[in-house]
């Protein structure tokens, strides 16, 4: 008997949530390429001013969301290994299945995050979340993310997010159905479209945090020639890929003709390129918080 956390559609495994993307082999690939772009963007696989509190010991949350934003556990299992004194909790809606033996600093909850997070208050040092563009509501994020993340984190300890902005194609009119098709999609649910934009405001209109930081970076897709700007084009190629269910739909288009969109949208990033709006926010609890 299938998971009723998941359906299968065309082949795909699809989470039975807000979340778009197909859950399944390739989609854990992607979201690894991904995790190698944003590190290499960012310089580092976070922002948030924690080096010494993890090198020192800490207790590490890595939210994944609905959607196994970290692919195969890549954030938890880079930073347990470089920070053998911590401790590393991987929260996910799917079991965790590693292709080498887990570190002894590593576990693994198998959860959904939308039923709120299974840890007593104030029981983690740092918190680490990323890329919920279609898990969480706007309603969601002020209601249920944000204090639960800050729930859970002890006083003084530190909450990180990082968030995109979907990609628009001003200069492009394939990419721009694709951007479109996402508004139509996300919008009735109440989702947000370009989370990246709306995060700084999410932590500091909660009032539960001081110390925010916040870093933008534009990372490039394609054009060609360039290391992580074409990993950036295979991801987004991807990521449009395993969209044809739905967005094919809401275009109103066959199958062999969403395809050919996603072919000349790729064409165009080889060609010509863009950039892609990325963020990170962190904050410190205070004393007095949840």
């Amino acid at each position: 008997m299938g998971d009723s956390k998941f359906k299968v559609a065309d082949g795909q495994q699809l989470n039975n949530s807000n979340y778009v993307l197909p859950n399944d082999s390739g989609e854990e690939e992607r979201l690894n390429i991904q995790h190698l772009i944003f590190k290499h963007a960012f310089n580092g696989s976070f922002s948030a001013p924690v080096d010494q509190l993890l090198k020192s010991g800490a207790r590490v949350l890595d939210v994944w969301l609905v959607e196994r934003c970290c692919g195969s556990a890549a954030w938890t299992l880079e930073l347990a290994k470089k920070y053998p004194n911590s401790n590393f909790i991987g929260i996910d809606i799917a079991p965790v299945v590693l292709a080498d033996e887990k570190p002894s600093n590593v576990e693994f909850v198998e959860h959904n995050v939308l039923d709120g997070l299974p840890f007593d208050s104030n029981s983690f040092d740092y918190v680490f979340a990323r890329a919920a563009v279609s898990v969480y509501t706007r309603t969601q994020w002020t209601e249920l993310a944000i204090p639960e993340y800050t729930r859970v984190t002890k006083p003084g300890g530190w909450v990180e997010l990082m968030e995109f902005d979907a990609l628009r194609g001003e200069d492009d009119i394939n990419i721009q159905r694709v951007y479109d098709a996402w508004v139509i999609l996300a919008e009735p649910k109440g989702l947000v479209v370009s989370p990246g934009s709306e995060i700084r405001g999410f932590l500091e209109q909660s009032g539960w945090l001081t110390n925010i930081g916040y870093v933008e970076k534009s990372i490039p897709i394609g054009p060609k020639g360039e290391k992580y700007a074409e990993m950036a084009i295979r991801s987004f190629q991807d990521v449009w890929r395993g969209l044809k269910i739905p967005f094919s739909a809401v275009m109103q288009v066959t199958g062999e003709q969403y395809d050919a969109i996603i072919e000349a949208a790729v064409q165009g990033l080889i060609d010509k390129g863009t950039t892609w709006k990325n963020m990170r926010v962190w904050g410190q609890k205070k004393d007095n918080s949840v």
